[in-house]
């Protein structure tokens, strides 16, 4: 990884809602999908390559995902300087 690394989180009721506006209406890929990892399904959604993708979850047998959450975040994964 030679270059910083932005990942945008947030909470979501509609993944498939989320799909057809950031892909059909954005031009962005599904670069991952999955489901009940540590209680959660969810998407990551980019262009293959970034430096910058999004991932939308929903946690199992929750509804109403409001923000600010605990899941709403920002992370920026920076390259190891020794690389």
């Amino acid at each position: 990884m030679n270059a910083p690394i932005l990942r945008v989180a947030r909470a979501s009721d509609d993944l498939n809602g989320l799909l057809r506006f950031y892909c059909d209406g954005l031009g962005l890929i599904v670069l991952c999908r999955f489901e009940n990892h540590a209680g959660f399904d969810g998407l990551m959604l980019g262009q293959e390559g970034a430096p910058y993708h999004f991932e939308f979850t929903k946690r199992r047998g929750r509804t109403g995902a409001r923000s600010p959450t605990a899941d709403d975040l920002v992370v920026l994964y920076y390259p190891d300087i020794a690389d």
